[in-house]
């Protein structure tokens, strides 16, 4: 039988093509006439809808081999294997996932730490919630000096667990910012009182409910004002080697463009929490 096609560019008129196919489907007289559905219609809505399915089921075999072949930006899991030149971890979600590892790729062990730890001219990374003018800091990560370069930024990050939330399973759509700590101010009884602190000494105004870091970045030309929980997750990054790794070690890796492990934070008797 000829295509719809190839009768198009033999000059066939479409109501001729609506006949001819006509008589194929209904051998039997008056099962079909010509009055319940016009030729032109019938030809038209048959090739657009054959179109459309076709576009339909091209999209559902490409969308998911695409999806599938792109690496998170972010992979957060346990230590399963590992070798010279790769790490193998099972994520959050349960899946396995092979990293390669090589000259591209810093180690960090992460520690934990305390709001008390945080000092003026500190350079944090803290994940945060709410707008520019109102945000909660929902982890902080102290960063030495060795590894700030690149940092200094205001971006999208991941969903992480709300530490103000009343269920700890409960993940809430952050942001990340990194930059110094100019400024930090206490909350005490849901009052803000600023103690103006200088190189790191911050007196205590009574009962601590967090406190409030003025963070600069981009050169020091914008300021975000953070509130931090007392009970949100603060950590500090130590650089380190790849001796750090161990099997069944939490950890977040941030990979690079190709899709490598870059940055790989070692959980010490804490997990990742950002």
């Amino acid at each position: 039988m000829a295509t719809f096609v190839q009768i198009i560019l033999a000059g066939v008129a479409p109501e001729q093509i609506v006949f001819k196919f006509r008589n194929r489907l209904f051998r039997k007289p008056n099962l079909l006439k010509e009055e319940r559905c016009p030729p032109v219609l019938s030809f038209r809505f048959l090739l657009t809808a054959s179109t459309a399915a076709l576009i339909v089921v091209a999209a559902a075999l490409i969308a998911p081999s695409a999806a599938l072949g792109q690496t998170p930006a972010r992979v957060r899991g346990v230590i399963t294997a590992m070798d010279d030149h790769s790490i193998t971890l099972k994520d959050q979600g349960g899946r396995s996932l092979t990293l390669k590892t090589g000259a591209y790729t810093t180690y960090a062990e992460l520690l934990p730490s305390s709001p008390d730890e945080i000092k003026i001219d500190d350079f944090v990374g803290a994940a945060v919630k709410g707008t520019p003018k109102s945000m909660i800091a929902v982890e902080v990560a102290l960063v030495p000096k060795d590894m700030r370069a690149g940092r200094a930024a205001y971006y999208g990050w991941d969903a992480l667990p709300d530490p103000t939330a009343t269920h700890s399973s409960v993940k809430t759509p952050t942001e990340m910012t990194n930059g110094g700590v100019t400024n930090i101010s206490e909350t005490v009884a849901n009052k803000l009182v600023d103690t103006k602190a200088t190189r790191g000494a911050v007196s205590a105004k009574g009962g601590k409910a967090g406190r409030t870091l003025i963070v600069a970045y981009d050169g020091g030309s914008k300021t975000l004002q953070i509130t931090v929980p007392a009970n949100a997750p603060i950590v500090r990054y130590v650089l380190a080697d790849r001796s750090a790794l161990s099997i069944a070690a939490a950890v977040m890796i941030k990979t690079n463009p190709s899709g490598e492990a870059g940055l790989v934070s070692i959980g010490k008797e804490v997990i990742p929490p950002m």
